[in-house]
């Protein structure tokens, strides 16, 4: 059982480290798809979807990597969690396609392309509200008994996954707005600039918000340590303050006109953020009371997979860095290329 229980909180970890590559890297890709509905010139964004079309299928590996981590470690969250959350699940996945099929088409399409630009845009809006559904869902806890969910079918909408929704959709343009301040020059940049500055403002005074519900809410105890109380636990608060002094250094980069920094504290606030919820919830997999080695497999199954993901994880890395590098550089005007 030591080993299976030190193997299990290994690919807790692992499996976190993934989850924020994940939704940093698509996170600003659906950024970018949400603030091309509130740029309305057609130039303007194909310049913002052109700095991701190199990349967005890269980032797309994170959360390919992120399934077959879950169903192969911890069998248990994928085959029941994801079952008794089917319908935002499955909403997910549409809203996959959906804004897969509007950047593609958007390329291949002659004359006017609003329709597959809003559809790309629309597609990303709903991929971060679902994202905020299922997240929001397993961090307010689920009940199970042993393997059978006890909850309703919509027993996962609350106030708490609303505002989780509403900090995604800040927190994915914020993202968005810092890729384009580092790919784009000119009036695009400028824009950007000015959203990251609203976008961002949004996402920190959602984040007070919800830690304001965590205290105030006996039932969320858990997330910061705390069962069943109110309140919050000192190495919770302490860790979004570096992640509230990085969206600080966020806000100034904007107005120096830097271009490489606001990213990096996009990166690093995000770090924080899932640091202060995973050091507080482990080792919850699934609060209030599944746990990563309640929910894990065989210790040799996890062994074997530290060897295969092992093996992977480097190829992958380079992947992505290679897609970086080969795309680097600023998007430009097709008229200017």
């Amino acid at each position: 059982m030591d080993g299976q229980t030190s193997l299990a909180d290994v690919w807790y970890w692992i499996m976190a480290l993934l989850l924020w590559l994940y939704v940093f890297t698509d996170g600003f890709d659906l950024g970018v798809g949400i603030l091309c509905l509130l740029e309305k010139g057609e130039a303007r964004q194909s310049v913002m979807i052109e700095t991701i079309e190199g990349v967005w299928h890269a980032n797309q590996t994170w959360l390919v990597m992120l399934g077959g981590v879950l169903f192969g470690a911890f069998p248990l969250v994928y085959g029941t969690v994801l079952a008794a959350l089917y319908l935002p699940a499955g909403f997910l996945l549409f809203a996959l396609m959906a804004r897969g099929i509007g950047i593609e088409y958007r390329a291949e399409v002659e004359g006017s392309k609003g329709f597959w630009t809003k559809t790309f845009g629309w597609g990303s809006v709903a991929v971060t509200v679902a994202h905020g559904i299922l997240l929001g869902a397993i961090l307010q806890g689920m009940p199970f008994d042993g393997l059978r969910y006890l909850g309703g079918m919509w027993d996962w909408f609350s106030p708490f996954v609303i505002l989780v929704c509403a900090t995604l959709l800040c927190l994915y343009p914020m993202f968005a707005a810092a890729w384009l301040v580092l790919k784009t020059e000119g009036e695009v940049q400028d824009a950007a600039r000015l959203w990251g500055l609203r976008f961002g403002s949004g996402a920190v005074g959602c984040l007070v918000l919800l830690v304001g519900c965590i205290a105030l809410d006996g039932h969320l105890g858990h997330l910061v340590g705390r069962p069943g109380q109110g309140g919050l636990g000192p190495l919770f608060i302490l860790l979004l303050v570096v992640a509230v002094l990085n969206a600080a250094l966020y806000f100034r980069a904007l107005g120096k006109g830097w271009e490489r920094r606001p990213l990096l504290y996009c990166a690093v606030m995000l770090l924080f953020v899932f640091l202060a919820f995973g050091v507080n919830l482990f080792p919850l997999i699934v609060p209030p009371a599944v746990t990563a080695a309640s929910a894990a497999s065989p210790p040799e199954m996890l062994r074997i997979m530290l060897y295969v993901v092992g093996g992977m994880l480097p190829v992958v890395l380079f992947y992505n860095a290679y897609q970086y590098r080969v795309f680097r550089g600023k998007a430009v005007p097709e008229n200017e290329a």
